[in-house]
């Protein structure tokens, strides 16, 4: 089995020692994630592709077709048989993900989840618990608490329950589908968990729901609206649709009030208007180039690798347990909706 070494934090060190420690990372789960993550890896200085994980014969091969030549194996348990590493990337899917999650754990891997938020909270849960027992670094990775708008809305102190007392949040993107069509994932999946994994990064733990929704294209949920009671009283009101036109990526507001103004944040710009807070700031002004040149997912590989060097700055935007929470958070939501609205408190 695997030999979990310490990845060396400071540079000056690795210089003096005559060597560069590179952290050798796993990716298991080669779907757009998880190539996404290898990408960013496969770049990054600090890091070294080691090997892939992946059931589907296809997708191994197709990773060797675009030019990676790190090993793969069917299975973590075999990868790890024949080779070592020192961190797990998990961007497998649900189902699939607590197993691994359990085997890295026992070979002493640091781990990585992309998602954790976005599966079923009893899933979710389970994974946490095994997160638990861990004695290395652990993550749950999530690109959208790395867009650098909401990431300085937060920093700012705009986005705060002591300056707020109405916000409300929406998320819209632009889907097609016949009425026979099965997406696999529907906008509760795809849009709501990011929009409430923002929302509890800015306000705290969600602790009540009632939620409605609407079905457009066959049995799955096409449009939602949650209202939202966090611990800390504070409400909220959220929409998610995937029918809106011309959006063709997603596109998330959070607009808030309060006594002292208000501020408005998006994927393209952050307005604040408060007493203390004044000016907009766009997209393109925010340095963010690891995100363009690398992908939607490389500023949480640079996190990753900050956290195992020891950077606690980056522990808030990668916690597990506030991604686990989120996730029962969304079950709540789920459940909400097939009691006609009735609400629904959310599990701690």
């Amino acid at each position: 089995m695997a030999r979990a070494s310490t990845a060396m934090s400071d540079d000056a060190t690795q210089q003096e020692s005559g060597r560069v420690t590179r952290e050798r990372v796993v990716v298991a789960g080669l779907g757009r994630a998880g190539l996404d993550h290898a990408c960013a890896f496969a770049m990054h200085t600090s890091a070294e592709l080691a090997g892939f994980v992946e059931p589907r014969s296809e997708l191994r091969r197709f990773v060797r077709g675009v030019g990676f030549n790190a090993p793969s194996s069917s299975s973590l348990s075999r990868w790890l048989d024949k080779r070592e590493c020192d961190s797990l990337i998990v961007c497998a899917p649900a189902e699939e993900a607590v197993a691994l999650v359990e085997v890295g754990v026992k070979a002493g891997l640091s781990v990585l989840v992309d998602g954790l938020h976005a599966m079923p909270g009893e899933i979710a849960t389970r994974i946490q618990a095994h997160l638990a027992g861990s004695e290395r670094p652990v993550a749950a990775g999530a690109a959208v608490l790395f867009h650098p708008l909401f990431a300085r809305a937060r920093r700012s102190g705009a986005l705060s329950p002591e300056r707020v007392n109405q916000v409300r949040a929406s998320a819209s993107v632009s889907r097609v589908f016949s009425p026979l069509a099965d997406p696999g994932r529907d906008v509760i999946d795809f849009l709501l968990a990011d929009l409430m994994l923002l929302l509890d990064a800015a306000f705290g733990p969600i602790a009540a729901v009632q939620a409605h929704a609407q079905r457009l294209y066959g049995a799955w949920i096409d449009e939602c609206q949650v209202d939202a009671r966090f611990a800390n009283g504070l409400t909220a009101k959220i929409e998610a649709s995937w029918s809106v036109p011309d959006y063709p990526s997603a596109a998330m507001v959070i607009e808030c009030s309060g006594a002292e103004g208000r501020v408005i944040v998006s994927d393209d710009a952050l307005e604040m208007d408060m007493a203390s807070l004044q000016g907009r700031v766009v997209a393109a002004s925010e340095p963010s180039a690891t995100r363009f040149d690398w992908g939607d997912h490389a500023p949480v590989v640079e996190g990753f690798l900050k956290l195992l060097s020891g950077d606690a700055s980056v522990g808030s935007a990668l916690s597990v347990s506030r991604a686990a929470g989120v996730a029962r958070a969304v079950d709540a939501v789920r459940q909400s909706i097939q009691a006609d609205g009735v609400e629904r408190e959310v599990p701690s």
